[in-house]
């Protein structure tokens, strides 16, 4: 048997797929923003580990010109 389907209901129908479109759209905004804050603090990490190594480095070699001296007892 084949019925009709009123107007009210594709209405309803219609609202609710705008709904859940709108939802989806908002999430997706979500998402997009979330992914360029995480970018962004990805990129400050690595520059602070960059910045972190190359202060490691210079203080690793003052020990060892210390230690290396050939004034101080422990070079010799």
């Amino acid at each position: 048997m084949e019925t009709k389907l009123d107007n009210s209901d594709t209405g309803a129908l219609s609202e609710r797929i705008t709904t859940v479109e709108e939802r989806v759209q908002f999430n997706s905004n979500n998402v997009d923003d979330l992914w360029e804050s995480i970018e962004k603090i990805d990129g400050d990490i690595e520059n602070t580990e960059n910045k972190l190594s190359s202060w490691m480095e210079k203080e690793l070699n003052k020990i060892y010109d210390i230690v290396n001296n050939k004034s101080n007892p422990l070079g010799n």
